[in-house]
């Protein structure tokens, strides 16, 4: 586009623009992109802003809490490029609405609350969210052209004792205040338990993501060498609904997601449209591991894996699980990426957060 264009309001002089350049991101092609890509489409533009690299995998969450929540609750209108994978978005939303919720005992939005607009430049592996938002293809254009939107968020409740898996899987850190409370947290694409928090987890390392998207196919192989068969009582249920036991303690792949995508063809929720606010459970019990990757085959053939009678698909409000491992390998959960480890006989709860009323809270817009 010509710089005589009109810019969107989002990149309008009266905002606040600033660009965040997750280093560390899939296969680390951020800082090439902005240097090649970005900063002179943005200096064409005229457009005003600040950098800010990150400088570890908390840098993210750090910037939120001292930059983009103060300006937020001060009314400051700020666009948020964000160059980085999904988790970049999840330490924004993260960060807001924990901080939020902490703070006061009602969790509406404070008095004044300017929800940020992020634009999603994706950097990561699989980048389920941009490619599900119609982002990816080309990201310029989608900033350009397109609209910011509430990002629907759920909330994943875990029971005392949950630590985050952290330094590729060598560290666990406490995620609540002690060991005690329960831990809460917040994703704006996917929940997982079974083979896809494993081989997210798995394939979680420096040497693993040199692979690419290949490291998941990879990671799969190793996991379904295994062919293990996951134990717990999961049970979904619908809005004001009661709960419905999914048969049998034994599973293969349990997963909640707000997003249609999870990589650019893997199409694992059909039914999900852009930001929609939907949550979508896709369920499959106790299979060998040769159905299983037949099943999640179809998933490359435009979400066809929905129609087999060996995949139970809802549209749900909410998931449990309660979790009958005795090794902590079989009970990691993945939260947009981030792998939790449940205490033993602990317990996670998975619930939509909604768009609006008293418990609605949307904390960033997404431009799609």
């Amino acid at each position: 586009m010509a710089a005589a264009s009109p810019l969107p309001p989002h990149l309008r002089s009266d905002r606040e623009v600033h660009v965040v350049i997750s280093i560390l991101s899939g296969q680390r092609k951020a800082q090439e992109y902005y240097d090649d890509t970005l900063k002179p489409f943005l200096d064409g533009h005229q457009i005003r802003y600040s950098t800010h690299t990150t400088k570890s995998s908390k840098t993210i969450t750090e910037l939120t809490t001292s930059l983009f929540l103060p300006n937020a609750v001060k009314g400051v209108k700020q666009t948020i490029i964000l160059l980085s994978g999904d988790g970049g978005v999840v330490d924004v939303v993260n960060t807001l609405t924990s901080t939020l919720n902490r703070s006061s005992d009602d969790i509406r939005m404070p008095s004044v609350f300017m929800k940020p607009a992020v634009v999603l430049i994706p950097t990561g592996t699989a980048n389920a969210l941009a490619w599900s938002s119609k982002v990816a293809g080309d990201p310029l254009d989608a900033m350009l052209t397109g609209t910011p939107r509430p990002l629907p968020t759920f909330q994943a409740r875990l029971s005392p004792g949950a630590r985050l898996v952290v330094d590729e899987g060598q560290g666990r850190e406490l995620l609540a205040a002690s060991d005690d409370a329960e831990t809460v947290t917040y994703g704006a694409v996917v929940f997982s338990w079974g083979l896809h928090a494993s081989l997210v987890g798995l394939s979680d390392t420096t040497e693993y993501r040199k692979h690419g998207l290949q490291r998941f196919r990879m990671a799969a192989e190793q996991l379904l060498k295994d062919d293990h068969k996951y134990r717990g009582k999961v049970k979904w249920r619908k809005a004001g609904g009661e709960w419905t036991d999914v048969r049998g303690l034994e599973h293969s792949y349990v997963l909640a997601s707000l997003v249609s995508n999870l990589e650019e063809t893997f199409r694992i929720s059909p039914a999900t449209k852009p930001v929609d606010g939907t949550l979508h459970l896709v369920h499959i019990g106790s299979e060998p591991a040769s159905e299983i990757m037949r099943i999640l085959g179809l998933a490359y053939q435009a979400g066809q894996h929905v129609t087999d009678p060996k995949v139970s698909y809802e549209d749900i409000e909410g998931l449990r699980i309660e979790f009958y491992e005795d090794d902590e390998q079989w009970r990691l959960v993945c939260v947009d990426g981030k792998i939790i480890a449940p205490a033993k006989d602990g317990w996670v709860e998975v619930t939509k957060i909604p768009g609006s009323g008293v418990d609605g809270r949307r904390v960033v817009e997404l431009v799609c």
